[in-house]
């Protein structure tokens, strides 16, 4: 991947400089805040190793703009927020606002305090929790024999509403599948792994998640290794699960 670098008060983002001291002298820094939990990366790609996970309001210190991967809404920019005589390291820039006070005004944030979502593999049921009592509870399709859902406890870390997913498999691949938009999507594990809507299914809960005959769309396979949902219940979940929520993922 060709890998671009533009100062901030330049109109060019293709401009470069030839040296280490010459980006020095072109770049000044700028003061940021992490708007929801963002994975700090060894590159500008979805790709990169991860370093850390800043959470919503990390206060960081943006020193280049950087054209990497598109990870949503056409927007390829990456910031640097380590400096450039260490290690490189970067968010993806939806994910920071610059020059903006320390998030202490307004509302306070959601609070994922006491929140829990539990998904069964063995029943396809979702449940929601609040203090320990059930407020919610829905029908899924978690991954198929060959791309199982991980277990374990996660906690959601991104929330996208709408987006679209695009195929980590080539054409030609059994799990190729086009360019999908979907209403709304909770990431709680590293390598695109949501809670989401999908409005190719019409039935979820117990054998969904293998073979099995969909009354509207035929046979099917279950996910791809997400939990999918109706759109009724993966809306419930987006509004009352904020950043932060925890995720266990049970037999």
């Amino acid at each position: 991947m060709l890998i671009t670098f533009g100062p901030f008060n330049q109109a060019s983002k293709y401009s470069y400089a030839s040296t280490i001291q010459d980006i020095h002298d072109l770049y000044n820094t700028q003061i940021g805040y992490t708007t929801t939990w963002a994975r700090v990366r060894t590159g500008p790609t979805t790709q990169s190793a991860i370093v850390t996970t800043d959470a919503p309001g990390t206060a960081v210190t943006v020193y280049a703009s950087v054209a990497g991967e598109i990870v949503w809404g056409g927007n390829s920019t990456w910031y640097r927020i380590s400096s450039f005589s260490s290690a490189p390291q970067y968010i993806y820039g939806p994910l920071i606002t610059l020059n903006a006070g320390a998030p202490s005004d307004g509302p306070p944030a959601p609070s994922a305090q006491g929140k829990e979502i539990v998904v069964s593999l063995s029943h396809q049921w979702l449940y929601a929790y609040q203090d320990g009592n059930e407020v919610f509870d829905a029908a899924v399709m978690t991954g198929r024999p060959e791309l199982p859902t991980p277990q374990g406890t996660y906690h959601v870390f991104l929330k996208l509403h709408p987006t679209e997913f695009y195929s980590p498999w080539p054409q030609g691949s059994p799990y190729w599948y086009p360019p999908t938009y979907i209403n709304y999507a909770l990431e709680w594990n590293a390598g695109g792994y949501f809670l989401h809507d999908s409005w190719w299914h019409s039935v979820y809960g117990p054998g969904t998640n293998g073979w099995h005959y969909d009354p509207q769309f035929g046979w099917q396979w279950g996910s791809h290794g997400c939990v999918a949902m109706p759109l009724s219940a993966a809306a419930w979940l987006y509004n009352w699960a904020p950043i932060g929520t925890t995720v266990q993922i049970v037999a």
